[in-house]
């Protein structure tokens, strides 16, 4: 028995399956050396030698923490994990790094010792401006990228993306039954 690639419903061309792949693999490449760039571009922004060396320090990782306590009043550990999908752990390694480079203290409620609320300090806010700055310039290119395209064409790669985001191609059924000591028929 022959196995059919893709949806039963649409048999596509191998080479277009490839083709789209390979497509797939150079975006996540030129994501990764936008996020070089997008550095650069943060360090070019100021000629304040403390910000340079701190952020030279920074992950990205880092850095979009940074601007989401920047962003929120009040934020905690929990909310940084459930908007970046992260362990709580990891959020707390992040800010105590965070902490210890001057961008960010912890605080706690008045009777309420135990819960840590982060806020951002002068040096912090310096570099969340920047990245607010670099946030915008970012949409203002994607804005113009995107102007040739319809609603529609907009509206299809949206759900495209929401669709490949949430997906993984590892734990496809094939996989699974390989992983069970099932071999299917090739």
């Amino acid at each position: 028995m022959e196995r059919q690639r893709g949806n039963m419903d649409h048999p596509h061309d191998e080479l277009l399956l490839r083709e789209v792949f390979e497509t797939f693999t150079q975006f996540a490449k030129k994501i990764m050396q936008e996020d070089d760039e997008e550095k650069a571009w943060m360090l070019a922004q100021t000629s304040d030698l403390e910000v340079k060396a701190v952020m030279q320090q920074m992950t990205l990782m880092m850095v979009h923490v940074l601007d989401a306590i920047g962003k929120f009043d009040q934020v905690n550990g929990t909310v940084l994990s459930s908007r970046f999908g992260i362990p709580k752990g990891t959020v707390s390694k992040l800010a105590r790094r965070l902490e210890e480079l001057g961008l960010i203290t912890f605080e706690t409620i008045p009777g309420n010792k135990k819960e840590l609320h982060f806020a951002i300090t002068p040096l912090g806010e310096t570099i969340y401006k920047i990245h607010e700055r670099l946030d915008q310039r970012i949409l203002e290119g994607a804005t113009r990228f995107m102007a040739d395209y319809s609603e529609e064409q907009l509206k299809f790669i949206r759900d495209f993306m929401s669709k490949l985001i949430s997906h993984s191609f590892l734990q496809d059924d094939h996989f699974k039954e390989v992983e069970n000591g099932f071999t299917p028929e090739v």
